[in-house]
């Protein structure tokens, strides 16, 4: 067995000649092999993007509540 790998790797020192475009999809396959390699090899961990520290978005972006209908500020309830 170790003579067939020293003979194959004595005929990879061969000259060949190869265009661009072979050398740059060659290096992205073999990129994108390593970072698919690198995903799946990974050990599993849970991921929390933001501080979950409550910042109280309740979905609507015009401050209504749920009933659609506008709230009053507090300022004009204390006045009546």
């Amino acid at each position: 067995m170790c003579k067939k790998l020293e003979k194959f790797w004595d005929s990879l020192d061969r000259s060949i000649v190869v265009n661009k475009r072979e050398l740059v999809l060659g290096l992205t396959a073999c990129t994108l092999a390593g970072v698919l390699t690198g995903i799946l090899l990974s050990p599993r961990k849970t991921v929390t993007i933001g501080s979950h520290n409550g910042n109280n978005n309740n979905g609507n972006s015009a401050g209504l509540t749920t009933s659609d209908e506008p709230e009053e500020p507090a300022d004009q309830e204390a006045e009546e």
